[in-house]
């Protein structure tokens, strides 16, 4: 499934207006216009109106942008929540059950997988301390969730210029957004 396009400088003027007019005491100048419009730009417009919603529902005050894209990404986390540790660790023993350290463990969740693979399955399997495995990879599997949420919150021109930065071939594919 695609994602939606990222929302046009009118959408998210218009999430600015809805703002405007539940915050009609708040004046904004034009340059900070500019400024919301190019860091909310790479958020779906139907997500960035849902994120000033939340945060009208949430708020007495006028929303900085990093408050609309916390909202935003809350709002995604929300619709799609990542395992807890502990769930994370339930699949991991059951796969321990299922296919033993000789087997091949059958994950979906990325983030699942990479904490196992940075453990090692054939320790996981072998080891006479679960209690230490499980608090290895609960520290694991919270310092990825965590990772991946500050990449995700990125806004998109920040993401394709780290990904410059370090030499990323894949930075080349997502052209930067438009300027306003």
């Amino acid at each position: 499934m695609s994602q939606p396009p990222p929302a046009t400088q009118i959408e998210v003027l218009q999430a600015l207006k809805l703002l405007g007019e539940a915050y009609p005491t708040f004046q904004v100048s034009r340059a900070s216009v500019e400024v919301y419009v190019g860091l909310l730009r790479d958020l779906p417009a139907a997500l960035l109106e849902q994120a000033a919603l939340e945060h009208i529902s949430r708020s007495a005050f006028f929303p900085t942008i990093a408050e609309l894209r916390g909202a935003a990404f809350d709002l995604l986390e929300a619709a799609n929540p990542s395992l807890s540790a502990h769930e994370a660790w339930l699949v991991v023993q059951d796969e321990i059950q299922r296919a033993g350290h000789a087997g091949q463990p059958e994950f979906t969740d990325s983030l699942l997988i990479q904490a196992v693979d940075a453990l090692g399955w054939r320790q996981l399997c072998l080891s006479d301390n679960p209690i230490a495995d499980r608090a290895h990879f609960v520290q694991v599997y919270q310092a990825l969730i965590e990772r991946r949420k500050q990449e995700q919150r990125r806004p998109r021109d920040v993401r394709r210029f780290i990904a410059l930065q370090a030499g990323s071939p894949a930075a080349l594919l997502e052209p930067p957004l438009p300027t306003p």
